[in-house]
């Protein structure tokens, strides 16, 4: 009963709150997505409704940021090409700075530069963990091995058994009365064969020819141009977060100066103003004056 009750609020509020449920399922898009420009979009509304306030205006284009940089981290966990994404990251936090900079409260604005600063760390940090220089490195040009067989011999030798020595078997000689007896047979030994010993089968020999003509990797042109896009937006970063400081430090010196120099000016109005004195001869000048009208 319950998760039928929840299957129905889920249902309702589909169909009555169609941009809140588009903001929730587009809040996690990345640049490729299919709801990322609905995601941008909703962004832009409220970054509108935002800028009534300096503050507001200023805490929601430094959020966005934040964002930027999410999105950034998922494009490289995923393999994508990012140098758009980095340039928007640095121009998004480029307008939360100028934004910030307008802000009239001095309390007010040196919390929100305090927070970019932070945040600009953070994306630099992560930034050099997502350097392929400190991640991963190309596999380098490997020298190439070929297998040199030895030279075969062209009539390779049969392997044949020795013949063993046949030994003499002596046979019985017939001697008849009337006959003489003939001489036995000489008996011919075979002389030994020579035996032929089997030569070693053949063995393979790899030797090792360095290649003359280094193969480049082909991931190796995106790897040099996302290093080079991922340096140059840690220098701009570094350059925003710099301006930014200086820009409030020399505000701060300028409030401190106003405030050391208030209460001297206040005690110069309060001093009392030097009467005027006049010289003797315009005295009688206008002496002279009142007895002329009488």
């Amino acid at each position: 009963m319950v998760r039928i009750f929840s299957i129905i609020i889920l249902s309702l509020s589909i169909l009555l709150f169609p941009p809140a449920t588009l903001a929730v399922i587009s809040n996690n898009s990345v640049p490729g997505d299919a709801t990322y420009p609905l995601k941008r979009g909703l962004e832009d509304m409220i970054f509108a409704v935002a800028s009534i306030n300096p503050t507001t205006k200023a805490w929601f284009a430094a959020a966005r940021s934040d964002r930027r940089f999410k999105e950034l981290g998922v494009l490289i966990t995923r393999g994508k090409k990012v140098g758009e994404t980095l340039n928007e990251l640095v121009e998004q936090t480029q307008i939360a700075a100028d934004q910030i900079s307008q802000v009239d409260d001095q309390s007010q604005k040196e919390k929100l530069v305090q927070q970019l600063s932070q945040s600009i760390q953070k994306y630099d940090q992560a930034l050099q963990r997502f350097s392929p220089t400190t991640s991963s490195q190309p596999p380098a040009s490997q020298p190439t091995i070929t297998v040199t067989p030895l030279p075969q011999s062209q009539n390779p030798p049969k392997l044949t058994k020795p013949s063993s020595t046949a030994a003499p078997i002596p046979r019985p000689s017939l001697r008849p009365i009337s006959t003489p007896t003939p001489a036995p047979p000489e008996l011919v030994t075979q002389p030994p064969q020579p035996t032929v010993t089997p030569a070693p089968s053949q063995t393979v020999i790899p030797s090792i020819r360095p290649n003359t003509i280094p193969v480049p990797h082909r991931d190796e042109e995106d790897y040099r141009k996302k290093e080079k896009e991922i340096e140059e937006a840690r220098k701009r970063l570094e350059e925003i977060k710099n301006r930014l400081e200086e820009k409030q430090r020399k505000q701060e010196e300028d409030h401190r100066d106003k405030q050391e120099n208030q209460p001297k000016f206040q005690e110069y109005k309060k001093q009392p103003k030097p009467e005027k004195r006049e010289d003797s001869e315009e005295v009688e000048v206008k002496k002279g004056n009142r007895r002329s009208k009488d």
